[in-house]
This record gives C-alpha cells, structure tokens and sequence, in this order.
C-alpha cells in the first residue's frame, strides 16, 4: 500500500514538473496558411518522389544485408 502511494506521488510530482516547464507551442490560431501555394498535383508529384526514394534506399539496404551474408 505504501509502495503504491509512493509511485503515485512520483508520478504526480513528475506531472507538475512538465506542467511547470515554459510552453513552446505555436499559437495554432495566429497560423498563416495564406502564403502555401503548392498545387496538389505538385504535392503528389513530391510525394512520389519521395516515396521511391524510401523504396531505393530501403532495397539497398535488404542488398546490404542479402551480401553480408
């Protein structure tokens, strides 16, 4: 009973700590999304861009690991 107790007040004065800390959070009302002007057919242009470049290194690496052994 004691032990539990204390684990919760741990956790409490964990809490506090991070509740206490200074915030760092963008004012998401104050946002501008004025100025994005990417095109959705350039997003999905970029998008596929990089998704192949995942496929490309994660195949390199399956080689890496298919030479090793």
């Amino acid at each position: 009973m004691k032990e539990e107790k204390s684990e919760k007040d741990w956790v409490n004065r964990l809490i506090a700590f991070f509740k206490a800390l200074p915030g760092r959070r963008a004012d998401a009302k104050k946002k501008q999304y004025s100025g994005w002007t990417q095109t959705e057919e350039a997003y999905q242009k970029e998008q596929s861009e990089w998704l192949e470049s995942v496929r490309r290194r994660k195949e390199a690496k399956q080689q890496e690991h298919t030479d090793a052994d």
